[in-house]
């Protein structure tokens, strides 16, 4: 699949070189480099001026277009960038997968473009695979409250035949959920997700009909006790790391950092007591950042440095994406500038609002 997959690109790029070649031979190349600027087909209006030699009686006009077409590119390639990230934040997978691959047609050969793609499906098919095994689990949960309704169901009457089959169908069931159960253990463990290795198990062992899949659930329950514990180990020493660490905070980036990890160890064991106090530890760092933080950005407002105290809310933000007050002065903050920058042939006329208490 994947040789396949080179080929096409392959054949794609050498198509658009001999396009690029034969376009850069016409006596209108001038005319056509404009109309594709304009189009934002930078890729290829790039690949032509590439062909375009000393000799050519256009040369120094072309060259100068060269440049400006590259300066646009650039800015192309960081704007789309930035929307597919935030597109992806906010999940909205189908329009982040369509801004790249709008971007990667008219920038075919951008390799931020590329990489930030390849790792965006890398980020996409995991929270797919964990939205799949959610569906998994939430489907054992049922089977497994069916499952003696079902068989009183055929006991009753014997000789039903229909009850008879909706039992053979639901043990088939059961079956085929109990191995996907095994696979999402076998996921959850190469990834070293505890938590979802776990219920997995737990569920296929509630499931479990045949002696196979017994054997396979107790090796499985045997490999995820050693991740366990080599979890253990490694979340002991980054405790204390982070612990120690904490005391010795000085600006809000090395809260963020601590804020990050903290998170992540949290959310791979939510039960361990000592993770548990480390987070109660960071929400009073940050509480106590945000408090210092927005009275500091009111401070800057009120002197009419609006920027400055923007940048400081939105590292605030950071921290806490949630808190209200903070993002009310955001809000505020950026409206102002961007009257500011429209208004900015007559900036006495601008009265700055107050920034609320």
């Amino acid at each position: 699949m994947k040789t396949l997959i080179f080929i096409v690109l392959v054949a794609t790029q050498l198509g658009l070189s001999s396009c690029a070649y034969i376009y850069s031979k016409s006596d209108n190349v001038a005319t056509r480099i404009e109309t594709l600027a304009n189009q934002e087909k930078y890729g290829l209006a790039l690949d032509i001026l590439d062909f375009i030699q000393p000799d050519h009686f256009n040369y120094v006009f072309l060259m100068a277009e060269k440049k400006r077409i590259q300066a646009l590119a650039s800015r192309f390639e960081e704007k789309s960038l930035l929307q597919a990230s935030i597109q992806e934040k906010n999940k909205h997978w189908a329009e982040a997968m369509k801004t790249y691959d709008s971007a990667l047609d008219k920038l075919p050969k951008s390799k931020k473009l590329q990489e930030a793609r390849n790792r965006f499906v890398i980020k996409r098919d995991k929270y797919l695979s964990q939205l799949r095994n959610k569906l998994l689990v939430s489907k054992a949960k049922t089977l497994s409250k069916k499952t003696a309704t079902t068989k009183e169901i055929a006991q009753v009457n014997p000789d039903d035949t229909k009850a008879k089959k909706l039992l053979r169908s639901h043990i088939r069931e059961i079956e085929l959920t109990a191995e996907k159960l095994i696979t999402c253990a076998e996921d959850g463990i190469k990834n070293k997700d505890i938590q979802l290795a776990e219920e997995c198990l737990t569920l296929a062992g509630n499931l479990s009909t045949t002696k196979k899949t017994n054997k396979k659930i107790a090796a499985l329950h045997k490999s995820l006790n050693t991740v366990r514990k080599k979890r253990i180990k490694s979340n002991k020493r980054s405790i204390q790391t982070i612990t120690k660490q904490l005391k010795h905070i000085k600006t809000n980036a090395q809260l963020i950092r601590y804020q990050r990890e903290i998170l992540a160890l949290y959310h791979q064991d939510k039960s361990n007591k000592k993770i548990i106090r480390l987070k109660k530890k960071l929400d009073i760092y940050i509480n106590n950042a945000l408090k210092k933080g927005i009275k500091q950005g009111q401070e800057l407002y009120s002197q009419g440095r609006i920027q400055p105290a923007l940048n400081l809310w939105n590292e605030l933000h950071q921290l806490a994406p949630n808190n209200q007050k903070l993002n009310d002065y955001i809000h505020r903050a950026r409206k102002v500038l961007k009257k500011l920058q429209s208004l900015s042939n007559n900036p006495n006329n601008i009265s700055l609002p107050k920034a609320a208490n």
